[in-house]
């Protein structure tokens, strides 16, 4: 159903950049419906890095590698103002856009600083888990400060803004721990094309022919590919094991290169296999005998929906923000403690064993057709239909 002339609506997207995994893809989600709704889209990216298929949408970079000045103050101001030309040259024109939805924390602040009108943050993660990051081992006065700052900080960033949390969970910490006092705020969970997934996860691919696990995720320690690769191998099943996944950090190079050191103390270097970052991964999933996934967080975890949509076993550790909330009924009995290496060996045991029926209507909610409609009904009841 194609939109009529007088509701179409001109949309911003924003995200840091199309390189890498869940977020760059959920973006291109919206992107890919809203356009098929008949709406006019724009994509907005810091760095003019990109690896995904951009379907022919309109694409505006506001640099080539997200630095137009050394001071990062001065950084973030020259980007904002190069965000707010490129919009003001859209709309030359006379057609405003009517609401932008931001998808990446620096594109949250840069928004911000622009003062772009009717922007919608999807919040993505866990800010407990971040701030327990920042704070480290500290104890005492150092912890203190450092938890009051990384807080103050956040609310600054978000506190009167439109907030679209990705999952229950993550509504509540940011309205129960973190103390936040948005604009707005509501959960809806990410669209998914389940038709171009499963047509995507037709194509050809150099998918291993003996049986195999799979992890589609960014080489991290977020992910814990080592957590995976322990019970992996604690589960002592015949399976090879495939990473899908590259690196966008110096810091992840470094975290692959100790993976693969592992891999070879392990003595298991020709049962493990390094995919490198993938833009079509579908068939991976697809023909594996069971998906893992070993985060010590996440939003709400896309790779993990897309598995179950293309009908492939799955497990995860329970970490915040999402499993629980995607793993749930029959399947909940599939999640384990995060960092718990015996207990998800068991759980990939279990599940290559037996698995539930996966079918559609347990997995409804995610479907793009019912995620736009829900994002159009409250971005239409926040504004009132009002042109910014």
């Amino acid at each position: 159903m194609t939109t009529s002339a007088k509701d179409k609506k001109r949309i911003g997207i924003l995200v840091d950049s199309l390189i890498g995994g869940g977020a760059e893809r959920v973006a291109l989600n919206f992107a890919q419906k809203f356009t098929e709704l008949g709406h006019d889209v724009h994509i907005f990216i810091v760095r003019n890095e990109i690896e995904h298929d951009t379907g022919g949408h309109s694409i505006h970079p506001l640099s080539d590698n997200g630095v137009l000045a050394k001071s990062r103050a001065l950084n973030k101001l020259l980007l904002a103002r190069r965000l707010r030309e490129i919009v003001t040259a859209i709309e030359a024109d006379g057609k405003r856009f009517d609401f932008f939805i931001s998808n990446a924390e620096e594109m949250d602040r840069l928004s911000g600083i622009a003062r772009l009108p009717n922007v919608f943050i999807r919040y993505r993660n866990s800010m407990m888990h971040f701030l327990g990051c920042k704070i480290g081992d500290k104890t005492g006065i150092k912890r203190a400060i450092r938890r009051f700052r990384w807080l103050h900080k956040f609310r600054r960033i978000y506190s009167g803004r439109h907030i679209i949390a990705i999952t229950e969970a993550m509504k509540r910490e940011l309205l129960e721990e973190v103390g936040l006092r948005p604009a707005s705020i509501t959960v809806i969970y990410n669209p998914f094309d389940f038709d171009e997934l499963r047509r995507l996860a037709e194509k050809p691919a150099p998918v291993p022919q003996e049986p195999y696990i799979v992890y589609p995720a960014r080489i991290s320690g977020r992910k814990n590919q080592e957590l995976l690769i322990r019970a992996w191998l604690e589960a002592d099943i015949p399976h090879k094991l495939v990473l899908v996944g590259g690196t966008t950090a110096e810091k992840e190079e470094h975290y692959l290169n100790h993976l693969k050191a592992l891999v070879q103390e392990l003595g298991v270097e020709d049962r493990v296999i390094f995919t490198g970052f993938q833009k079509n991964p579908y068939p991976w999933v697809k023909h594996a005998a069971l998906f893992v996934m070993s985060s010590e967080s996440e939003g709400l975890p896309t790779v993990l929906i897309e598995s179950l949509i293309l009908g492939t076993p799955a497990v995860s550790t329970d970490c915040p923000t999402g499993p629980s909330e995607i793993l749930t009924g029959k399947f909940a009995g599939f999640l384990s403690p995060v960092g718990d290496v015996s207990a998800l060996a068991s759980n990939i045991r279990k599940a290559l064993e037996q698995y539930p029926d996966i079918d559609d209507e347990f997995l409804s909610q995610f479907r793009n057709d019912y995620a736009i409609r829900r994002y159009l009904e409250h971005i239409e009841k926040v504004t009132q239909g009002a042109t910014p």
